[in-house]
């Protein structure tokens, strides 16, 4: 059955409405014209049947005051948060035209690996700004993954991100000991057990997504939501469920992220980035222009994106005489030396 489209207002606090984009468990999402700056917004209202849950009013509000303390150019920019005359609570934020990765990899299951690691590398850099801030996200997933016309990385939906520093209200309140909260096939072990989420949590949820790009599919995901949270628990991905394309060390990364163990996964987002870099150094520091042609060629092709469509970023070749050439100086260097103390003991 299609979904049931919500009447669209004549007016969301100063912006035109234009189309709804969503509609989910907590509210609807709408695409907005913002006439005092000639742009347009997304906003996300909060349903009426929720307006008198305390609870919901309180995450709706919180969401706003995470993402207002996040600073980072790959996560969504809040714009306001109020509430209208007829009790909607509501958040502005904004509008970001291109696709989610969950669109992307419906299209294309097996990106190249320069989009792969150019995601990965923008997603962490973006974790490890909320991480730093107190903030886990808890619900990773290609769905709250976006890649814009310009080929930027945003990371959405802070809807039930735990924070360690409360902006306004107790964080005890809003979750329940033992609850799972997110979406179960990108979620990490610790959380289909009721344990709490932490920095690491969201570390492997990277992973499962990692995985899905290099593998063509979710393997975490099962028949059923017990089927899936066994397969998460227990499931141990191997270098060998990666295709023979996909180079060594980036297979030990994912696996390194997708260890059951938390203390096992990357200390921190940032470490995670960065060892993502060493295994980029052969391409351009700046992915965006390539990833912006590469993601509007596969929007516009009926079928995979053609390399006629988009130009593939340079590789830098590396030079085997260096080492070569490093080797025979420290030779040398390590000759004179014994030259000199022969010289000096006789």
């Amino acid at each position: 059955m299609a979904e049931k489209k919500s009447e669209k207002p004549s007016k969301i606090g100063g912006y035109k409405p234009t189309q709804e984009l969503s509609s989910g468990a907590m509210g609807n999402l709408w695409l907005c014209h913002d006439p005092s700056l000639d742009r347009m917004v997304v906003v996300k209202q909060m349903r009426e049947n929720l307006e008198e849950n305390s609870d919901a009013v309180k995450r709706f509000m919180r969401e706003g005051n995470i993402l207002a303390h996040l600073n980072h150019p790959a996560i969504i920019q809040p714009h306001a948060l109020w509430k209208e005359r007829d009790g909607k609570l509501s958040l502005s934020m904004e509008f970001v035209n291109g696709i989610t990765l969950r669109q992307l990899l419906d299209k294309c299951k097996q990106p190249p690996l320069w989009v792969v690691t150019a995601i990965l590398y923008d997603v962490l850099g973006a974790l490890g700004h909320a991480h730093r801030a107190g903030v886990v996200h808890r619900d990773l997933k290609p769905a709250n993954i976006m890649i814009d016309v310009d080929g930027r990385v945003r990371l959405l939906d802070f809807g039930i991100a735990h924070t360690d520093n409360p902006l306004n209200d107790s964080e005890d309140s809003l979750t329940i000991t033992g609850a799972i909260l997110g979406t179960v096939t990108y979620m990490s072990p610790e959380q289909t057990l009721g344990e709490e989420a932490s920095p690491a949590s969201d570390l492997f949820a990277v992973g499962v997504i990692a995985s899905e790009m290099l593998m063509g599919e979710n393997v975490f995901r099962g028949e059923n939501f017990a089927d899936t949270v066994k397969r998460v628990q227990k499931l141990r991905v191997t270098d060998k469920a990666f295709d023979k394309s996909v180079p060594k060390p980036l297979r030990k990364f994912v696996l390194k992220l997708l260890a059951k163990k938390p203390k096992n996964r990357p200390l921190t987002a940032f470490d995670a980035a960065n060892e993502l870099s060493e295994l980029m150094k052969h391409l351009p520091r700046d992915l965006t222009p390539y990833m912006g042609m590469w993601t509007s060629a596969l929007k516009s092709s009926d079928e995979s994106a053609g390399e006629d469509l988009f130009t593939e970023p340079p590789v830098y070749k590396t030079s085997k005489k260096a080492p070569f050439v490093l080797g025979l100086l420290c030779g040398a260097a390590i000759f004179a030396a014994a030259a000199s103390l022969i010289h000096f003991v006789l």
